[in-house]
């Protein structure tokens, strides 16, 4: 069973560090993303907020005891964010194969979150 100080570590360290890079490499930094400077602007603006959420994971999951309904929260606006590529999908077609990715950790992010918190009954 997944520990949940540990799920929510390697998710907020790795949301920080796509977010830096897409702030310092803008569209150059994801597979796939239009060369446009709209674009460009708009992941240069995302990649902080996205670094941010890295922080709020970091944050649930820095006590002894996570603070599990945070992580259920983060992890469900993760999911958001995936139904949000299958919207894409179902009106704009399918995006760069790097995005099925994406995608395949966005909708597991709640199960994965669900999975550690179950594996700790006291913290429920």
């Amino acid at each position: 069973m997944p520990n949940p100080r540990t799920v929510g570590r390697l998710t907020g360290w790795a949301c920080i560090v796509i977010g830096g890079l897409q702030l310092i490499g803008g569209v150059r930094a994801e597979p796939g993303m239009a060369t446009d400077p709209t674009v460009d602007s708009h992941v240069r603006f995302m990649g902080p907020v996205f670094a941010g959420y890295g922080v709020a994971w970091l944050d649930a999951a820095a006590a002894d005891r996570p603070d599990l309904r945070r992580m259920r929260l983060l992890a469900g606006l993760m999911f958001l964010g995936g139904l949000g590529r299958l919207t894409t999908r179902a009106t704009l077609g399918r995006p760069h194969p790097f995005h099925d990715v994406l995608l395949a950790v966005e909708v597991a992010a709640p199960v994965v979150v669900e999975v550690a918190a179950r594996s700790r009954p006291a913290d429920r």
